[in-house]
């Protein structure tokens, strides 16, 4: 079952529950190319923001190109080459800036909430952002996987961390929203996030929920409403013309 690969966070020092396991699938070659331009934005040091533009950028360049290829599939696509470009022991990750943090409270060491630093928060959030758009165009599961993930942290001594679920249903959003049209909905939106107009920043709600100690499950309810607040930022805007913004680099 698809349920038996945990979502990664990357080989960062991190607890046992979130080491990172191998792809569940074999990615198309697409996917493949994606991941290397990923990997050389990353040398070249873009931030996070930029290269997941980038990404929306070339696939659209590549749609144009070769009308034979799908748009929607050039969407999914985006997603298989970020789990394997993160997935892979690459230090450092950038930063991911979506949404800001909620409180955090300090502890005697200088760390936030549950021991992590902010840069090791951020690769977290990260890594769950990215597994939860892989899993939902591959396996149309981002969500579910996401909660279950939280889970089975719980109940092995770590902790249900909401803000999780929230950026794991942010990936899952997207692609849901990148796919749930025709060809011309999809390109649309790819135009939104490959022009600055949308960006990962701009567009999560901040992080702001909270944890449960360990052992203590969530709630459907709770998980629910975490859920909805990310779909209602997530969204096809209302005017159907969409007017490129100025770009942040000259990419």
């Amino acid at each position: 079952m698809i349920l038996g690969f945990l979502l990664a966070h990357g080989a960062f020092g991190l607890q046992a529950a979130d080491q990172p396991l191998s792809p569940p699938i074999k990615f198309p070659a697409e996917d493949e190319r994606f991941a290397v331009l990923a990997r050389d934005l990353q040398a070249r040091g873009w931030s996070f923001d930029d290269i997941f533009a980038k990404l929306c950028r070339t696939a659209l360049t590549n749609a144009q190109a070769n009308p034979q290829l799908s748009i929607q599939d050039e969407a999914r696509s985006i997603w298989g080459g970020m789990w394997l470009w993160t997935c892979k022991t690459i230090e450092p990750l950038p930063l991911f800036h979506a949404g800001g943090f909620g409180n955090l409270h300090a502890t005697a060491d200088g760390k936030y909430d549950h021991g992590y630093d902010l840069v090791t928060l951020q690769k977290h959030y990260a890594q769950h952002f990215i597994a939860g758009g892989m899993f939902e165009a591959y396996f149309d599961m981002g969500r579910k996987a996401g909660v279950q993930k939280e889970r089975l942290n719980s109940v092995t001594g770590d902790y249900f961390d909401y803000n999780k679920v929230a950026v794991t249903t942010m990936g899952a959003r997207w692609v849901d929203v990148a796919v749930e049209g025709d060809a011309q909905h999809a390109k649309r939106w790819l135009e939104l996030w490959s022009s600055g107009r949308y960006s990962l920043s701009k567009s999560m709600p901040k992080l702001h929920w909270e944890s449960l100690p360990p052992f203590v499950d969530a709630t459907p309810e709770r998980i629910k409403a975490v859920e909805d607040e990310v779909d209602a930022a997530i969204k096809f805007p209302d005017d159907q013309n969409i007017t490129p913004t100025t770009q942040s680099k000259a990419h």
